[in-house]
């Protein structure tokens, strides 16, 4: 009885370290962020050019990898702008990429830079203010839309 109880003991205290270090292996940050905003058109400046009470924009941000699979993959629905945000790994440089509605699309591919500011802005400040963020280099990932 005895033996069984310290077999029973040893097995309980192996299983429970091998979940500790499974959790220190993965953390949040090996997992894509998906953020979403619920915007005016009024805050986007495109109010007088869409008829919608609100525009989303959902950011699908990864800090360890890159994000180019998830660009292939999710679509916009109605009245949404994605963005996608990641570090390629082989070279260590941020990707940016946006996909924007067919509603939405027309108004963007003008190329109005102050339209275009308004979503870098709300990125910028509202979403990766605590990070290093190139609003240059997510202006020109919105012009390539």
């Amino acid at each position: 009885m005895r033996f069984s109880l310290i077999l029973l003991f040893l097995l309980s205290l192996s299983t429970i370290q091998a979940q500790q270090n499974n959790d220190q292996s993965t953390t949040s940050d090996d997992y894509l962020q998906v953020t979403r905003y619920r915007l005016d058109p009024e805050d986007l400046d495109i109010d007088k050019e869409v008829d919608t009470e609100k525009v989303y924009i959902k950011i699908y941000y990864n800090k360890t990898a890159s994000v180019s699979d998830d660009y292939k993959y999710f679509k916009p629905k109605a009245n949404e702008i994605l963005f996608f945000y990641g570090i390629n790994k082989n070279n260590n440089q941020s990707e940016m990429f946006f996909k924007v509605d067919d509603s939405l699309k027309p108004i963007y591919q003008k190329k109005n830079f102050e339209q275009l500011m308004q979503v870098i802005k709300v990125l910028e400040y509202n979403i990766f203010s605590e990070d290093k963020f190139s609003s240059a280099e997510a202006y020109a990932a919105l012009e390539r839309v």
